[in-house]
């Protein structure tokens, strides 16, 4: 059975800030390993978008001495109309405004390895114990994720109101060892696509990708990558998520720090001297998370150049012993699965406390979904009528 878990709470900036050393050791040792959970992150994140007035709510979870889990809340108490001063609990990196979302995905409650279910059970008594929150937010969740396995089977024995919808899609190839190993282990329309589009693109002219590797080089291929990001965006009518000073503030300095760890595969593709697309990547436990891109649009339908940035990326990848490529989420119509993608899903938990404004929400929560499930059921309905008078 082990030691009794103890449970302390960091509730300040400075706590937060002196945390690094020992939660990126625990990050190591975890399953759950995503590169949004880095101390890095998560803690570059609350430096920038903190609210006045919110503190952080981090869980540490003691075996003895010894940090076995970790759950990365903080407080934000929000209104909704007819619900004011919601005190909703949400994973730090995540409950920003939509324009300025740093969308952190794969967050989860971080423990090591056989500790799961007896971390969760702490962490859910602890959070009755304290009863000061009316919801509680998991945002982008995987389903083998502990929020989703051990901690949800918590909530169900408790018979907690809960609120569970899918999101959208995890994208990630497995790598192999070699190039050529990946490309046969593609279907047969994209293993001729790939190599064919990559074959055109390099007659075309004379062609360059390269990779930032010194500091001095950083702001000059950061500002490469907004000015193709925002120029494929402006043609669909938008300014792109570069567009809010947060959000650009927030990835110039987590680069900064990422870099000199080997964290950071912020890559330039050109072509006789131009940059015709950019892919700002991290990597993390052996995977490359693909977060963001653009492409010089007017060469788009010719060349492609956005899948081919990531046709470098990937091989890079393979080159240096990366074992996965991880494109995170998308939607169920995605350019993505070219690329040979295993597909999982993903989700937001809303878990509801028993205090007026969480059955208030609760309840919203059940005739938002009993209203979407009948207005599905009436698509499908009118659908297959149309299908039949068809015939």
């Amino acid at each position: 059975m082990g030691k009794a878990i103890s449970l302390s709470v960091i509730d300040s900036s400075a706590g937060l800030l002196s945390l690094r050393d020992e939660w990126n050791h625990l990050l190591e040792a975890s399953p759950a390993r995503s590169i949004c959970l880095r101390w890095e992150w998560l803690h570059t994140w609350w430096d920038i978008y903190q609210n006045h007035g919110v503190k952080p709510r981090v869980l540490l979870l003691r075996e003895g001495a010894r940090l076995v889990g970790l759950a990365p809340f903080y407080l934000q108490i929000e209104k909704k109309p007819g619900i004011p001063g919601i005190r909703t609990l949400r994973f730090l990196g995540t409950g920003e405004p939509e324009e300025e979302e740093v969308a952190s995905e794969y967050l989860d409650i971080v423990t090591l390895g056989g500790y799961e279910d007896r971390v969760a059970k702490a962490v859910w008594e602890h959070l009755c114990d304290q009863g000061s929150w009316d919801q509680i937010v998991f945002n982008d969740v995987l389903e083998d994720s502990l929020v989703l396995t051990a901690f949800r089977r918590i909530l169900v024995s408790a018979r907690t109101p809960v609120n569970l919808e899918r999101t959208g899609i995890r994208y990630s190839v497995a790598l192999p060892r070699t190039w050529q190993e990946y490309i046969a282990r593609l279907d047969d329309g994209a293993a001729k696509r790939l190599p064919y589009k990559r074959r055109k693109f390099e007659r075309a002219g004379r062609v360059e990708y390269k990779r930032v590797t010194e500091p001095e080089e950083l702001d000059r291929a950061f500002d490469e990558l907004i000015r193709l990001h925002t120029k494929r965006w402006k043609t669909r009518g938008r300014e792109g998520v570069f567009a809010s000073s947060r959000f650009t503030d927030y990835h110039r300095r987590l680069a900064r720090i990422l870099l000199p760890q080997g964290m950071l595969n912020l890559g330039l593709l050109s072509m006789d001297g131009v940059n015709i697309a950019a892919h700002y990547n991290l990597r993390h436990a052996g995977t490359e998370y693909f977060y963001q891109g653009g492409a010089d649009v007017e060469l788009a339908s010719k060349y492609s150049p956005g899948v081919i940035a990531h046709v470098y990326a990937i091989e890079a990848a393979i080159l240096d012993g990366l074992k996965r490529y991880d494109f995170m989420k998308g939607g169920t119509d995605s350019y993505k699965t070219e690329f040979g993608c295993e597909e999982g899903p993903m989700h937001n938990m809303h878990v509801f406390a028993r205090t007026v404004r969480g059955r208030m929400l609760a309840i919203r929560a059940w005739a938002r979904r009993h209203w979407r499930s009948h207005k599905h059921r009436g698509e499908s309905a009118a659908t297959a009528a149309m299908d039949q008078q068809a015939q």
